[in-house]
């Protein structure tokens, strides 16, 4: 193996709560790294591009491209940025419906640290599908949602939604000066199973697309903030040869 190869094994628990209900939220296995690496997309957030393709709200967002294969002791992850579009079919997106969406990726030195990989495979190895030889894409997402009194940020589609990939796992990087935020989770007869704010650097949950539907509610600057954000990192992980349902 070379140095892209993470040794990692696989949380029994967070793979035991998605087969049981779609969804899994776990304390991360923090150490060193992944601390370190958490802090520096909080602090890389500052500098992102705003969101051109959202005009009601100030939201803020970079994508990096990954890809990744498991071995029975740990996950080999590589960069593959190639300037790909995001799109996401119209019926995940109405409001932006199959729009090639380009967003600027974050630096090598922010993204490609020994702290993201670790916590990359970390989620990669606990997923339902994850046998040796299985391989994935993985989209990193880094996501601001910025709000001033009278101009919330929301996510498009807004309310219940699926995205059309097929695992997601998303962590708090930053929240300060917001209320709002919620995120909500129900299963796929819109039953809710739970709800939730994320308030602690590095909370997170990770999901089964196919199997929940979820939503965050918008993000308002708390009263007597004159600005307010919530960071997220979120990794999208899709096994080759997936397509959506």
């Amino acid at each position: 193996m070379s140095n892209d190869f993470v040794a990692v094994g696989r949380a029994q628990g967070a793979n035991a709560d998605i087969l049981a209900r779609g969804f899994t939220r776990r304390p991360l296995p923090l150490d060193t790294a992944v601390a370190r690496a958490l802090a520096d997309l909080a602090h890389a957030a500052w500098q992102m591009p705003r969101d051109q393709y959202y005009e009601t709200g100030d939201r803020f967002r970079s994508l990096n491209r990954f890809k990744a294969e498991i071995f029975k002791d740990g996950v080999h992850i590589q960069r593959c940025d190639d300037g790909t579009p995001y799109v996401q079919l119209e019926k995940y997106n109405p409001s932006l419906p199959g729009t090639q969406r380009e967003y600027q990726p974050l630096p090598d030195a922010v993204v490609d640290s020994a702290g993201i990989r670790k916590l990359m495979a970390y989620h990669l190895m606990y997923l339902p599908l994850s046998e040796p030889g299985i391989r994935y894409a993985v989209n990193l997402h880094v996501l601001r949602f910025a709000a001033t009194p009278g101009r919330p940020a929301d996510t498009s589609p807004p309310g219940l939604h699926k995205d059309g990939e097929k695992y997601l796992a998303t962590h708090l990087l930053a929240r300060s000066g917001v209320v709002g935020g919620e995120v909500a989770i129900t299963d796929n007869q819109r039953t809710e199973l739970d709800r939730f704010t994320m308030r602690e650097m590095g909370e997170c949950y990770a999901f089964d697309d196919d199997r929940i539907w979820h939503m965050l509610t918008p993000v308002h600057a708390a009263p007597g903030a004159s600005f307010g954000y919530r960071d997220t990192l979120a990794f999208d992980m899709l096994p080759e040869g997936w397509k959506p349902s």
